[in-house]
């Protein structure tokens, strides 16, 4: 499709027979002084502009293609050892969702790591997938809005039988601990399909309060 709209791109723009796209006017009979315009004249000009705009087609059409080569975030689901299979579409939603909510929380082992000293977070990461869990790497490293925490990869346990959780994630060889993340965020990330369908009943249950309020107002 691309190689057809840049031929027909070039096919527009180029004059018949090879020439100039300004035909040579007689001594005399300029239209910009006589205020006419002989047919042939315009009707090069407006297959010079429709060229131009072909043209520009073509080269938003390509751009658009190296945009869209980027394979984005690489979204896992796993519930019970099973990995779910989960459409272009809905690994970009639940990336997204899964960024708003990580680069949001408050409180990293970076920035406050007293509270985490009981943790062993390296180990902890690899509990977390050794159970069931969300899991998303992405292409460009996110950073921490307060912390200013740098994110590659994230990770999010299913196992907890009430909520989400625990949240982590990975820069190079370090793990970070996240909490005091944003409740509301966090439904909405649990809550919509995908992620909603593979949740234990008690997790479902507390989907009730999300379908009340809906999703969070995020600032403008």
């Amino acid at each position: 499709m691309h190689a057809n709209v840049c031929r027909e791109a070039r096919a527009v723009g180029a004059p018949s027979g090879g020439g100039s796209v300004t035909p040579s006017t007689p001594p005399g009979d300029d239209p910009d002084i006589e205020g006419l315009r002989p047919p042939g004249r315009q009707y090069v000009r407006y297959r010079h502009r429709a060229g131009t705009v072909a043209g520009l087609a073509c080269l938003a059409i390509l751009l658009a293609g190296v945009v869209g080569a980027d394979i984005g975030a690489d979204v896992t689901l796993i519930r019970d050892g099973s990995a779910i299979t989960l459409s272009e579409p809905e690994q970009s939603q639940v990336a997204r969702r899964v960024e708003t909510l990580i680069v949001g929380c408050a409180i990293t082992s970076v920035t406050a790591p007293d509270i985490f000293a009981a943790r062993a977070l390296a180990k902890e990461w690899q509990d977390v997938r050794a159970g069931s869990h969300l899991y998303v790497r992405f292409p460009t490293p996110l950073r921490a809005e307060r912390s200013g925490v740098e994110i590659s990869e994230v990770l999010v346990g299913l196992e907890d039988p009430s909520f989400i959780g625990p949240e982590l994630s990975r820069h190079g060889d370090q793990v970070v601990g996240h909490v005091k993340c944003d409740g509301l965020r966090a439904l909405a990330l649990m809550c919509r399909p995908p992620v909603r369908p593979h949740l234990l009943a008690r997790q479902r249950a507390n989907c009730s309060v999300y379908d009340r309020i809906g999703d969070p107002r995020e600032k403008e």
